[in-house]
């Protein structure tokens, strides 16, 4: 551990009444967005003049506040984020959590003092991305939620290390994950997921079915570091983050109440413990059941039989007519909490409650039997689960800075004050001149009393030094008044507690790159399609098995590699890591929405293929603005990968975690949604790593004269089942403009 480093606990605020909960539970920083450029973009979020409220506030409490500017960024609103980044500024947040390249190369350049992280969605998985971050200008890094802590502590790096410790796990890797952008046009990516690994799957071996204990093959679990934070405080992690800015203040004041009481715990260097009736309103307010995650190498991550809030036990049905549920009761039951009926999966409020008398109650007490009408028309015996605990939370915030009062009353002399707190110092010196008293001098204890009279204030005073002559008369009204303005002073200056404001003139010194356009690439899956290329000359072909490699063929880079123990003569790269050790073409998964992004790239590869989340408008907005047209890139037909997954179902569900050998067999692997469309699954048989293949194809053939006409001269052809004669056609189309 780095006993000079001070741990941060980064909490989830969703709304205002959030951003309280996590204030008055002891987060040393937050993590919010605004209305635009947020990774959360249906949770309430914050506008310009809310941002600037909760900052003053955070300020007040020594609290960090981080603005999440995560998404891609297109074209046509660089110029509207910059506004929105300097706006953000001038308020005096304290840092920027950024995805997009472009963005925050321009942002770095245009604003210095501007603190950026580097959000989870840039994939932030090994030595060669820290690397690029820190060129890039970035001051911590959060880590892909896949890595290992002892992974992530051997990494040796200058930026600060951040992990999320709690809370919803994606099972793409972040920032891979085009599921819910290609299938129902809502891109994770600019903060719109539709959460399409909450929805049911049906696993296919080619077209025979195999039977799940769940249907839901596609949900994890919900992360939890509760029983191994030692580990983490031990470690060489800055900033422990906990996830949730679409949960309620309700879970965000008791999550973060939890953590930062091991965090004082460990520093106390006292035994590490959760209160029970803690953990129980921790698992009732939300949980999926927990995981310790890749993080604790716990492989046990998904819950495949419920993709939502599955509450903690209360109780149990233990009759059932056609008017009543019978219920015993392990755990108080409250009017108006929600409950689920497990095996059921209904879930209800309680509005009326009934003892064994037929007495309406509002508390069903521990080992009690109630009563609830059964208008749900629940037959079978159950469990009960609670889902939703009633508590009130506050309204504002309860917690207190610590003061420290000097005053100095010399008779004849001005009455002052020095008021200090853990970063400011205060003098105040009011015209009264301190008297003699003539009958009733005032005490110490007197005018201590009067000081520690904060009010409505947010301090408290902890301590009180008097420097003060004998029999002394000072009014009442006045000491009121010299404390009042003292903190009021104190008050502001902790409110506008921010880095000074610098604006510069962003400047581009890229060099128009000389290169010699590619024309054609083809992604090929077999040798027959191999062989279709080969005959047909076409100049860059790419394979993605290592079995079909030859000379002067161009490999595709694993996105989750984290080391790179082989060299390769041609290579393309689909993540940071792979670009910057093989700097020779890019992939779409690198993101590029904007010009700024392509042209910093470019500094490292020469042919970059722009994301597939662009459109044909948004193509030519870059080509526009960019002198390095002839780099570009455009995936034109295929099956994109949807997303990429450390999990693998086929291990799990097919192979029983056995010795695996499916990624070896000739079999076909799919999940069949609730529409009965087929996704095809690729394994990678050295780490079990999984990739999901969109059921329908990109094709963008129709555009190929249009897209030629502005200036774009290199086309991406990727096959997944194509026949010989299939490949040779499509090549044929493209040379042909047909």
């Amino acid at each position: 551990m780095n006993l000079n480093m001070k741990h941060e606990l980064l909490v989830p605020v969703g709304d205002y009444p959030s951003l309280i909960a996590a204030i008055n539970n002891g987060a040393d920083a937050v993590y919010l967005g605004g209305k635009k450029f947020g990774a959360r973009a249906f949770a309430s979020n914050f506008t310009l003049e809310e941002i600037n409220d909760a900052t003053k506030l955070c300020h007040l409490y020594d609290v960090k506040i981080y603005i999440t500017v995560n998404t891609l960024v297109y074209e046509r609103e660089i110029d509207e984020v910059i506004d929105y980044v300097r706006s953000l500024h001038k308020i005096g947040v304290d840092a920027l959590i950024m995805q997009d390249i472009g963005l925050i190369n321009l942002v770095h350049q245009k604003f210095p003092n501007l603190e950026i992280h580097a959000s989870t969605q840039m994939h932030n998985h090994n030595k060669y991305s820290l690397d690029f971050l820190e060129k890039l200008g970035i001051k911590r890094v959060v880590f892909a939620r896949e890595l290992p802590l002892d992974y992530i502590d051997s990494i040796e790096t200058p930026l600060e290390k951040e992990v999320f410790i709690h809370g919803s796990l994606c099972i793409s890797y972040s920032g891979n994950c085009l599921f819910s952008s290609a299938i129902l046009n809502r891109s994770g990516n600019r903060g719109e997921c539709a959460g399409m690994c909450r929805l049911p799957y049906k696993l296919y071996e080619d077209n025979q079915l195999i039977e799940t204990e769940g249907d839901y093959l596609l949900s994890p679990k919900d992360l939890c570091s509760i029983n191994d934070f030692e580990k983490l405080m031990a470690s060489n992690i800055k900033c422990f983050k906990i996830e949730g800015r679409m949960k309620s203040p309700l879970y965000v004041g008791m999550v973060t109440k939890i953590y930062k009481t091991l965090m004082s715990q460990y520093e106390n260097h006292e035994e590490l413990k959760v209160r029970e009736e803690d953990l129980f309103l921790l698992k009732a307010i939300f949980n999926r059941e927990y995981t310790k995650g890749y993080l604790f190498n716990d492989n046990d991550i998904m819950n495949i039989k419920a993709p939502n809030h599955v509450g903690i036990k209360i109780g149990e049905v233990t009759n059932v007519t056609k008017k009543k549920i019978k219920i015993k009761l392990t755990h108080d039951l409250k009017q108006f909490e929600g409950i689920r009926f497990k095996n059921n999966n209904i879930g209800i409020t309680i509005n009326f409650m009934y003892d064994e008398k037929d007495n309406l109650i509002n508390l069903g007490k521990k080992g009690s039997t109630i009563y609830l009408d059964n208008f749900i028309n629940i037959k079978d015996l159950d469990e009960v689960m609670l889902t939703n605990p009633v508590m009130e939370s506050p309204k504002e915030v309860t917690k207190k800075i610590p003061v420290y009062i000097s005053l100095v009353a010399k008779t004849h002399e001005k009455l002052k004050i020095i008021v200090k707190d853990n970063h400011f110092k205060i003098e105040g010196i009011n015209d009264y001149v301190v008297e003699k008293s003539k009958n009733s001098p005032l005490t110490k204890e007197r005018i201590e009393e009067v000081l520690r009279k904060t009010g409505n204030t947010p301090f408290e005073v902890e301590n009180i030094d008097l420097i003060m002559d004998d029999n002394i008369f000072i009014p009442i009204g006045i000491l009121n008044e010299i404390r009042r303005v003292a903190l009021d002073k104190l008050k502001s200056l902790r409110e506008e507690t921010k880095t000074i404001f610098e604006e510069h003139d962003f400047k581009d010194n890229k060099i128009k790159k000389k290169i010699k356009p590619s024309n054609l690439s083809i992604l090929v899956r077999t040798k027959e399609q191999l062989q279709a290329a080969l005959d047909n000359n076409v100049e860059n072909i790419i394979v993605i098995n290592k079995k079909l490699m030859q000379d002067n063929l161009i490999y595709r880079i694993p996105r989750d590699n984290i080391e790179y123990l082989e060299d390769y003569k041609h290579t393309l790269a689909s993540d940071i890591a792979s670009l910057t050790k093989y700097p020779e073409r890019g992939d779409y998964p690198l993101n590029i929405t904007n010009h700024y992004t392509l042209d910093y790239l470019l500094n490292y590869g020469n042919i970059l293929c722009l994301s597939v989340e662009c459109d044909i408008n948004d193509i030519k907005d870059i080509v526009n603005n960019t002198q390095n047209k002839e780099s570009i890139e455009i995936y034109l037909y295929g099956n994109i990968e949807l997303m990429i997954m450390k999990y693998c179902p086929i291990q799990k569900l097919v192979n029983k975690e056995e010795k695996c050998h499916v990624c070896m067999n000739n079999h076909k692997y799919y999940l069949k949604d609730r529409n009965n469309k087929l996704y095809q699954m690729e394994t990678n048989p050295l780490n079990h790593s999984t990739t999901i293949l969109n059921t329908n194809k990109t094709n963008l053939l129709d555009y190929l004269n249009e897209l030629k006409d502005v200036g774009i001269q290199n086309f991406r052809i990727e096959l997944l089942d194509e026949d010989y004669n299939e490949t040779v056609k499509l090549i044929e189309r493209v040379r042909n403009n047909e």
